[in-house]
């Protein structure tokens, strides 16, 4: 499991590794990008190594963001996972996959298609996009640069950040976007602000039972493993459900801005 140092959000890591030596007994080692640098090598045979053991599976809780690589010791230790043969949970593709930019590119015209030979398909996949759009200085970006100035609270500006507490919402997003060069813009896209219906829920905030008026966001877990060629594992593999009050616009359950939540299936 591949670490930040000083990691403060252990308890679901923990458990993983937990479960993961109650049910089949193999060992997890807890390692920074820097201590993979320090102590692990890869062989003549793609294994990785450390103190002569292979390494099997690399679980990113590390990586995600840019404080992530201070110096060149963390990216050589990034690379050495990524060149050896071990299973890296996300692969680079897949991580990619996940960074806003990509979700944006993937929302134009004709790049679902690319991927999705079968046109039904693609177009159910589609109808789960909201407008993305890019803050670069093509036609289209410089075009959704003008929609987020004239009607900021339609959207939401997004850079290449995960966890919560990165987004613009609002009033802020003109000061943002004529705050920062042209090349800085680039790092952003914008999205058109999701409007969750609001209801009524039970929170427990820092020990204390709050009712409130609340949205929630449902994410579901997918499974997937492949060797590059062949699909081996592909399906679903659970949910989470992160709750937050209606008023607040991030979503980050570490961040502190909302709640892990139960669906009531009805």
């Amino acid at each position: 499991m591949v670490v930040q140092p000083g990691e403060r959000n252990v308890y679901d890591q923990r458990f993983a590794e937990k479960r993961l030596w109650e049910r089949h007994h193999i060992k997890t080692l807890r390692l920074t990008f820097a201590e993979i640098h320090d102590q692990c090598v890869v062989d003549e045979n793609d294994r990785l190594l450390i103190d002569g053991q292979e390494i099997a599976v690399a679980y990113y809780r590390s990586g995600y963001a840019p404080t992530d690589f201070p110096t060149a010791a963390e990216w050589t230790g990034r690379w050495l996972v990524e060149k050896s043969r071990a299973i890296a949970v996300p692969s680079l593709a897949y991580h990619l996959a996940g960074c806003k930019k990509i979700q944006q590119v993937l929302a134009n015209p004709g790049v679902v298609e690319r991927f999705i030979d079968d046109a039904e398909t693609a177009a159910r996949v589609r109808e789960c996009f909201v407008g993305l759009y890019p803050l670069d200085n093509t036609s289209q970006g410089m075009q959704a640069t003008r929609m987020a100035l004239h009607e900021p609270h339609k959207y939401v500006v997004k850079p290449q950040r995960e966890g919560g507490g990165y987004n613009v919402y609002g009033d802020d997003i003109p000061k943002l976007l004529t705050s920062v060069s042209e090349e800085e813009r680039k790092g952003y896209i914008l999205m058109d602000l999701i409007r969750a219906p609001p209801f009524n829920s039970v929170l427990v905030r820092n020990g204390e039972v709050v009712v409130a008026s609340v949205v929630s966001e449902l994410g579901i877990y997918g499974i997937f493993v492949s060797d590059g060629k062949n699909v081996v594992v592909n399906k679903q593999g659970g949910h989470l459900l992160r709750t937050k009050a209606a008023d607040v616009s991030e979503g980050g359950v570490a961040a502190g801005f909302a709640v892990i939540d139960s669906p009531l299936l009805i």
